[in-house]
């Protein structure tokens, strides 16, 4: 009877082993388990972080948009403003006769407009009243200048 109570006994004994064995497992799962939830949390925090800093920085950036919305808002008064001014003085002003063309000649007039050096000569041969060819040849020349500037090619009709 002895030697089966020590069977018995031994036998509790290695199913009491088992069950510390699957407990010890579990409470190490258990314990990752926290620690994947305390790494997620950590993240989470540092997202939304940032997501604050970014809500922080749009706040700051339409701020500055909405300053200059309101300085374009007030430069396009001004500009209206000057433009019926400078309507009002051109129709008050005395219109100067220009001089007859001759044939064959075109004529141009600056005032005071400034314009890109690539046509400097089309206004110098405008001005001069040159004849036709030349001021097509001189505006061939100002297109093969600013061609060179632009990637691709430019189309244009001169009529």
């Amino acid at each position: 009877m002895e030697e089966s109570k020590d069977k018995v006994v031994e036998k509790l004994l290695e199913e009491i082993s088992a069950v510390k064995t699957v407990l010890d497992d579990f409470s190490r799962a258990v314990f990752g388990v926290f620690g994947e939830i305390r790494a997620s949390i950590s993240e989470l925090q540092n997202t939304l972080n940032g997501v604050r800093q970014a809500i922080s920085g749009l706040s700051a950036s339409l701020t500055k948009t909405d300053e200059i919305l309101n300085g374009v808002k007030r430069v396009e008064e001004l500009l209206a403003s000057r433009a019926k001014e400078a309507i009002t003085a051109e129709r008050a002003a005395v219109h100067v006769q220009p001089p007859p063309l001759t044939e064959g000649a075109i004529t141009v007039r600056s005032f005071g407009v400034r314009v890109s050096p690539a046509f400097s000569q089309v206004v110098e041969a405008l001005e001069r009243n040159r004849p036709a060819e030349d001021v097509a040849r001189a505006l061939e020349e100002a297109r093969d200048q600013l061609q060179s500037r632009v990637h691709g090619p430019i189309f244009y009709e001169i009529s």
